[in-house]
């Protein structure tokens, strides 16, 4: 196994992370599935996701009001547990389809200025929280959800950052704990682990230095066209399992 060419991998994954704070699976998941099966990712990119999350969330700490979304971070855990348990019992394929075609085209409205505002009332976090969660733990589609709500909010790059930061802090931990409880994790992950978090703490960190040179408006952009690159890569992957 190339250590070196999986910790690039996360690298840029994670700098593309720390740049916008979210997106690192688009680039990391397809390109580490080269080299280890999903089944190996998907348990040890929740702890780097998790690690990630702790970073950002501690470095942008002054811009988290936890007590302001309370219902988006809690309801995101139940809606992620809840897209688990489906996803070992149901098949999702139609709705991941929907899902994806949704958020671009949400996402091109927003692009071409046409965007609404969603107010910030308990239920709308509520329903949001749940959508994301779900689609994070059924759909592989938790980052778009929860970004389109917040874009609508028109809130500051960094406290635009610091809110999806500790929105997947909770998801992650959601994870870790439950592949935990599930024996998901040995010994012979840790050479892996430790190349992952190499990447993983570099690539944030310079993408979080470097977030600080971009405008609002070249944020905005990139942010949108990763939730429709999130889009086309989740009808991609339902395509290939078709």
């Amino acid at each position: 196994m190339d250590y070196l060419v999986i910790t690039l991998i996360m690298l840029l994954g994670a700098f593309l992370q720390g740049l916008t704070g979210f997106g690192s699976g688009l680039i990391a998941v397809p390109l580490l599935a080269i080299y280890l099966p999903l089944t190996t990712i998907t348990p040890t990119l929740s702890i780097i996701n998790l690690l990630m999350a702790t970073y950002l969330s501690w470095m942008l700490r002054r811009h988290v009001l936890w007590s302001q979304w309370k219902w988006l971070l809690c309801m995101g855990v139940l809606g992620t547990l809840l897209g688990n348990f489906l996803l070992a019992q149901v098949n999702l394929v139609g709705l991941q389809v929907g899902m994806a075609l949704l958020v671009m085209a949400v996402a091109l409205c927003f692009w071409f200025g046409v965007q609404w505002y969603f107010p910030n009332t308990p239920r709308l976090q509520l329903m949001t929280g749940v959508l994301a969660g779900f689609s994070n733990g059924a759909l592989t589609l938790g980052g778009p959800p929860v970004v389109l709500f917040l874009t609508s909010q028109r809130m500051s790059r960094d406290s635009f950052r610091a809110t999806l930061a500790a929105f997947f802090w909770v998801l992650a931990l959601t994870n870790v704990l439950s592949f935990t409880a599930q024996q998901r994790y040995n010994i012979e992950h840790v050479p892996l682990l430790l190349a992952l978090v190499t990447g993983t703490l570099l690539g944030t960190w310079l993408g979080h230095r470097l977030s600080h040179h971009l405008s609002e408006q070249l944020f905005r952009r990139i942010t949108l066209g990763l939730v429709f690159a999130a889009g086309l890569m989740a009808l991609y992957s339902t395509w290939q399992a078709t």
